[in-house]
């Protein structure tokens, strides 16, 4: 989200205030929309490099709260940077500070060999020097370990380990930060102006940093691409090669050992080299030569002229734009939900892109599965088994009757009279009357609505024209009022005649 977009989702004067402190004159006499119209002023402010790089430089890494000192880098580095958008929900945010917090304890007791490594002793023994008999160190102290740390070339993740290993991270005794250290935490960086709090439309607050200093920092703290998006990288065939991964860690000056295997050699890939160094090496001479980036470019639908540093930029941008959909249940179909609407019109690039389909001929039968899921999980109403070979996509019980569907996968419009006669053949050979037949696509022709009301007119069924998006909404809504009991959907509210219209729901 730009900054502009963020200043304007902002809801409450509180949240406003602490982001207008860093650079807004004159701010607490400001009412709410002057606010927003003064910061909006002051953006470049807000994203200028050189006032990031001091943010992060001087009012975060040399905080007088250690708290705040360790903090800042898990909220903004360790997940914010690495989220679609560069947004979480604020609980969820905290759930992952903890979280990423226990994995670095963890780490730490399961890498004894880890602490063997030259560099990493020398900085455990100044760590270990500096703490000796004192609860805390001071600032000064503090900051001459971290030049020790960037002259030895040691990463802020193990650095972390370092900290652990002396029983100093995430605090003294390794006691994980609270989530209201961790709110203490936002509030400063939103005084700082590097972290926005924005409510969406179900009231929920998000942590999420504007784009244009999410680029800032995300150069400052040297990441081109999101660990998810990393890690399909290294799927590749193109780089998932053993040899070549030993190559530029080697090249890199990473310690392997003789059992190195291909995940712990991606691992480490993303530990201690970017994406950048991964395809292009050290080198005019490393990593993959042109050639290849070319064919890999053609693989993905990109262009595939110009340099070779433009060619791996663009590969980069394509892996880091796949988004993360989580989805918390076994059920594969709830995947194919999320992306019900791109399934209906036959988004191919974007299907392909996040792993949903690997063939054309996938998209329509994952668009019929995520119908089935939507109607059996979220409308609570199980699709009867079809028989024999020519049937429509779905069919639902309605009392003695039946409601039947079928799913138009489509890059263009659906046509309704371009199917009535496959239609009425499936509503024929039915024992049981048909109340309805829903086609769910992506849009419809103008002239379909009418083909609806004309075969209604000499038949007991009425066709129903409704959209993927149209249908994915009835069921976000019916699954957001109705989470905590078992009602089953009012199959009824589906009895129309031409398009769909959902004001003729009652979601109660």
């Amino acid at each position: 989200m730009k900054f502009t977009d963020c200043i304007n989702n902002v809801s409450t004067l509180i949240d406003l205030k602490r982001l207008a402190n860093k650079y807004v004159f004159d701010y607490r006499r400001l009412p709410f929309d002057d606010l927003k119209q003064a910061m909006i002023t002051t953006a470049p402010q807000y994203y200028n490099k050189d006032n990031v790089n001091a943010v992060i430089d001087t009012d975060l890494r040399l905080n007088p709260n250690p708290d705040i000192r360790t903090l800042y880098r898990v909220i903004l580095k360790q997940v914010l940077l690495n989220k679609d958008g560069f947004s979480a929900p604020q609980k969820d945010l905290e759930d992952e500070v903890i979280s990423y917090e226990q994995s670095v304890l963890d780490k730490e007791n399961e890498d004894e060999t880890f602490f063997s490594r030259e560099d990493i002793s020398l900085l455990s023994f100044v760590v270990n020097a500096a703490w000796e008999n004192n609860s805390q160190i001071s600032i000064d102290e503090e900051n001459l370990i971290l030049k020790i740390k960037e002259k030895l070339a040691i990463t802020d993740e193990d650095y972390e380990l370092v900290l652990a290993h002396n029983s100093l991270f995430p605090k003294h005794n390794n006691i994980l930060h609270s989530r209201t250290e961790i709110s203490d935490a936002r509030k400063v960086l939103q005084q700082l102006g590097v972290l926005f709090v924005v409510r969406d439309s179900n009231g929920v607050d998000y942590d999420i940093v504007p784009e244009e200093i999410a680029l800032l920092l995300r150069e400052y703290f040297k990441i081109d691409i999101k660990q998810f998006s990393y890690s399909k990288l290294l799927e590749s065939k193109y780089v998932k090669k053993k040899p070549y991964l030993i190559d530029i860690l080697q090249k890199a000056g990473i310690a392997l050992d003789k059992s190195e295997t291909l995940d712990s050699l991606s691992y480490k890939m993303k530990r201690y080299v970017t994406a950048h160094q991964l395809i292009g090496g050290f080198s005019a001479r490393d990593g993959l030569n042109a050639s290849d980036l070319i064919v890999w470019c053609s693989d993905l639908g990109l262009p595939t002229s110009g340099t070779k540093n433009e060619l791996i930029d663009r590969i980069i941008g394509y892996y880091d734009s796949i988004q993360k959909i989580s989805v918390k249940e076994e059920d594969e179909r709830a995947l194919y939900f999320e992306y019900f609407e791109d399934l209906a019109c036959r988004n191919l690039d974007k299907l392909r892109k996040q792993g949903v389909i690997e063939k054309d001929l996938d998209c329509e039968r994952k668009f019929e599965q995520a119908t089935n899921y939507l109607f059996e999980k979220i409308l609570r109403t199980k699709p009867l088994m079809l028989k024999g070979t020519e049937h429509p996509d779905g069919m639902l019980s309605f009392g003695n009757k039946l409601i039947l569907w079928d799913n138009k996968s489509k890059e263009t419009p659906v046509s309704l009279n371009d199917h009535i006669k496959q239609f009425d053949r499936y509503i024929k050979e039915e024992e049981k009357t048909t109340a309805v037949f829903m086609v769910i696509g992506p849009s419809f022709t103008e002239d379909s609505p009418k083909e609806c009301m004309k075969y209604s007119m000499t038949n007991d069924t009425n066709i129903l024209l409704i959209t993927a998006s149209e249908l994915k909404n009835v069921a976000e809504i019916w699954m957001e009022k109705h989470a905590n009991d078992e009602e089953t959907f009012p199959l009824g509210f589906f009895k129309q005649c031409g398009r769909f219209d959902i004001s003729l729901v009652s979601f109660n």
